[in-house]
């Protein structure tokens, strides 16, 4: 329940089926009275579990109670003669059918819960209407606080069964038996974003899931790039305000986030990503979806393993360029989130393969990386993609406030038999979602429907690490083996020549607008992965 619907709770529901909730039920003698208005629904997040994202949806309308439907009338035997016209009246010919007269717009009734209290029928409205100041109250509180990341977003539910039994890599419980499903909901979203943010701007993307075990809820958040800004989450801010717009005039600046990319050579590898063609994106059906930071799976013998999720599209990923995702913002801003719902209410599922990666801690030593490090990817030739189950999302949401904005991801919802590692960048984000959770939903949000975590309690938490040692002294350093630009000059190499084409032109698009000086410091960087790179970049920036 959210902080301003406080009146809907059960203690407070005087009169519940009345248009204005505070409305008296009885009216005095002598006075006309109104029909009887339909209930409004009651809120989903009160429904019993049943009707909940992975159950048979609420029903939109209060069903009437069977004692108060009338019969239907019987038909007469014989059917009464038309009467002929009248010989003054012309009759039209059949095929030009008179068309029929719109029915006239109901007058209101004539009661004083209609209108605003005033001083005689023009006189000032009376600051006691307590019905009209609630009424205004309910209409500006209406909408929740939006999130800070990820504002706009589409959801969809489904579920999830895995191909085989995991039991050996790991004891989630949803992952111990073939074929079992999982009821699961999924929101696909855009970081930097506003309510009428296009669907298909250069941005990252978020992909999230939810899955409903009988063991709990477990979270599973992924982007459309396999790698972030940055490694440390005491730099997470100043990466996100990087990207927004700038605080002086509220318009796009690209000084601002590119001297943060100056000041920030990790992001070198991400940038290769973003300004590519896969940080366009028509369809979220034809998305790739990656859990960027590295995880923690444990068996029931404790044998733990370093794992990154990956999901993967059966429909085919497809990405597209900067000239078609401009064409589209300015056509159709929704053209992903209508794709979604319009494959879903069509009959056609949307469907993703999750796979993972997964490598022994023991092998960290022994690579040229930080396999805990968010800015970089893992080999598939050295860890190669093992396929663990299907998503299915075949319903649309019925009510896009509390099922789909009502979900409350967070990387740190585990289940026994997964853990977080100690990525940095994990590590930070953790917490920090149930925090700003509370702000946007109200302390109760795991209690809401769409969270299913009704009864909920701090021991029910699954921590992360029980039963390893770890020491060392307290210190602020960078992390070892940061090597900023390898990763993206293999990017780069490995790009055919029509994609190494938009990338520069992506790239040069921007970089010839800021100061030199950045300019120059981010045409070194890229030297540094590629000195191919750079020369076609600054050649095009001049």
């Amino acid at each position: 329940m959210d902080q301003n619907g406080w009146f809907r709770l059960e203690a407070n529901r005087q009169n519940r089926n009345s248009r204005n909730f505070n409305r008296p039920q009885a009216k005095p003698a002598g006075e006309p009275v109104r029909p009887k208005v339909t209930a409004l629904p009651a809120f989903p997040e009160e429904a019993p579990p049943s009707a909940l994202p992975s159950g048979e949806p609420l029903p939109l309308h209060p069903q009437p109670s069977p004692a108060l439907e009338c019969p239907p009338e019987e038909p007469p035997e014989c059917p009464p003669e038309p009467a002929p016209p009248e010989p003054d009246c012309p009759v039209l010919p059949p095929e030009a059918p008179e068309p029929p007269v719109p029915p006239a717009l109901p007058e209101p009734p004539a009661e004083e819960g209609w209108f605003s209290q005033t001083v005689g029928s023009r006189g000032p409205v009376l600051l006691q209407d307590n019905i009209l100041h609630e009424t205004l109250a309910q209409f500006v509180h209406g909408q929740p606080v939006p999130r800070i990341l990820h504002t706009k977003g589409y959801g969809a539910f489904g579920s999830f069964i895995p191909y085989q039994s995991m039991a050996d890599c790991t004891a989630l419980c949803f992952l111990q038996a073939a074929n079992q499903p999982t009821p699961a909901a999924a929101r696909f979203s855009l970081a930097i974003s506003s309510r009428d943010t296009p669907d298909t701007i250069r941005n990252i993307r978020g992909f999230s899931v939810k899955f409903f075990s009988d063991g709990g809820v477990f979270d599973l958040l992924c982007n459309q790039l396999p790698v972030f800004l940055v490694r440390d989450a005491l730099r997470f801010p100043e990466a996100v305000r990087a990207l927004m717009p700038s605080p002086v005039n509220g318009l796009p600046d690209l000084d601002q986030f590119w001297a943060f990319v100056a000041s920030a050579p990790e992001s070198i590898h991400f940038i290769t990503w973003l300004y590519s063609d896969q940080g366009t994106v028509k369809s979220f059906r034809h998305m790739r979806g990656y859990g960027v930071n590295t995880y923690v799976w444990v068996n029931r013998e404790g044998r733990r393993r370093f794992v990154k999720y990956h999901w993967i599209p059966l429909a085919g990923q497809q990405n597209i360029g900067q000239a078609e995702a401009a064409r589209l913002a300015g056509e159709n801003p929704a053209v992903a989130g209508e794709d979604l719902y319009r494959s879903i209410a069509g009959g056609n599922p949307v469907e993703f393969e999750l796979r993972v990666q997964m490598m022994e801690p023991s092998m960290a030593g022994s690579l040229s990386y930080d396999p805990l490090d968010c800015t970089k990817v893992w080999s598939e030739a050295d860890f190669p993609l093992i396929p663990v189950g299907r998503l299915t999302l075949d319903r649309n949401p019925e009510e896009f406030r509390t099922q789909v904005e009502n979900l409350a991801f967070s990387p740190a919802n585990l289940l026994t038999g997964a853990e977080l590692s100690d990525d940095r960048l994990l590590q930070g984000r953790a917490n920090i979602y149930w925090n700003a959770q509370r702000l946007r939903l109200g302390p109760g949000f795991r209690g809401l429907s769409a969270n299913r975590q009704q009864n909920w309690h701090p021991e029910d938490l699954v921590t992360s690490g029980c039963g390893t040692e770890v020491s060392g002294p307290l210190t602020r350093t960078a992390t070892p083996l940061g090597d900023d630009f390898a990763q993206a000059g293999e990017r780069f190499r490995g790009m055919e020549p029509e994609q190494q084409e938009h990338l520069i032109s992506n790239l040069s698009a921007e970089l010839k607008l800021v100061q030199e000086e950045t300019r120059r410091t981010v045409l070194d960087y890229f030297n540094e992965a590629d000195p191919e790179l750079a020369q076609r970049l600054g050649a095009a920036c001049r």
